[in-house]
């Protein structure tokens, strides 16, 4: 708890940089809120951070996208990053961009099957094959997936490590 309130330091912070009071924080919001608390982000770092914590790809942060990235130790390791992470990063958000056609920021099952062609290089994946890589990038099981499950898989693929990808 933070000053004797009874509401938890996230929904403090939460409710201080929703300054239009919309129940998301929008990018301006998000840069206010990171140089008070003593973190400069870039613009680049900006575009990665909203994509980053906003995990249903709407374009602001609700609380409950802002709850789950505030809990993270590494919160901010997530959204400053060296040059050649962020050139990484730009790299995965343009190919996954390539294959939202509908700009709705995840790839539907429908956008899937081109996007599984060009990572894969080939065409000779089953229908079971490709349900199951579906599946799992589709952490949380709705159908899409959006750019944070497609970052995590590459993550966790080589153990955090972005600079082992290479495209």
């Amino acid at each position: 708890m933070y000053g004797g309130g009874s509401l938890p330091l996230s929904k403090l912070i939460f409710q201080k940089y929703d300054t239009d009071k919309s129940g998301t924080i929008t990018s301006t919001e998000f840069r206010y809120m990171a140089y008070d608390l003593g973190y400069y982000i870039s613009d680049s770092e900006l575009e990665i951070a909203m994509k980053t914590v906003d995990s249903s790809g709407s374009g602001a942060i609700t609380y409950a996208d802002f709850s789950s990235w505030w809990k993270s130790s590494d919160r901010w390791n997530k959204v400053q990053l060296n040059d050649e992470n962020m050139a990484i990063l730009a790299s995965i958000s343009s190919e996954f961009q390539k294959f939202d056609k509908d700009r709705s920021g995840t790839i539907d099952r429908d956008e899937f099957k081109e996007f599984i062609k060009e990572i894969t290089m080939k065409n000779t994946l089953t229908a079971d094959d490709e349900k199951t890589m579906f599946e799992q990038l589709d952490k949380n099981h709705d159908g899409q997936i959006s750019f944070n499950e497609y970052v995590d898989y590459i993550s966790a693929k080589y153990s955090g490590d972005l600079t082992k990808y290479k495209k």
